[in-house]
């Protein structure tokens, strides 16, 4: 296992316990940063939100057809018999995923129409609200994109046997 891995495995593993904190965390960087006016144009960026939001609903969305499709195949079999509960978790991640992704869409859409707010705190708290939502939908895309990618290997990848004599 090369070092590139075992940091990676370090980080889903961050990820996987961490995730709300960790988006919450820099959510919360982002609305002060906006609140500082280091961040300007939020409503101009909503567009691109939509857009990319609903590509990684997309993306989710089949691969949760590309999970379902797969679950009788070689890779979950074994996974079974090894992590009995990672079906469930990556259903659930991959769930998690789609949903906020919507949530990220809708209140970009909420955000569009509101008008400006004449109090700039209230703002911020918006923003942290915002990028909140869309941290978790995005950092949790990468973990979600490498959970499936890593079974589709394995699925292509059989172990060897030797045969009996």
């Amino acid at each position: 296992m090369t070092k590139r891995e075992k940091l990676l495995g370090k980080l889903e593993g961050i990820w996987e316990g961490y995730s709300f904190r960790i988006s919450f965390l820099m959510g919360i960087a982002m609305g002060i940063l906006y609140y500082l006016g280091v961040l300007e144009n939020i409503r101009s960026t909503l567009g691109n939100a939509i857009t990319f939001s609903s590509i990684v609903i997309g993306v989710n969305g089949v691969f949760l057809t590309l999970v379902i499709t797969l679950q009788e195949s070689l890779a979950f079999t074994r996974l079974k018999a090894i992590m009995p509960s990672f079906q469930t978790r990556l259903y659930l991640s991959l769930r998690n995923q789609i949903q906020y992704g919507l949530v990220t869409v809708i209140i970009s859409i909420g955000i569009s129409v509101l008008p400006y707010s004449p109090h700039k705190f209230y703002s911020a708290i918006g923003v942290s609200v915002f990028f909140t939502f869309f941290w978790i939908m995005t950092l949790g895309s990468f973990y979600t994109v490498k959970l499936v990618t890593d079974i589709i290997v394995k699925n292509f990848d059989p172990p060897t046997r030797k045969t009996r004599k």
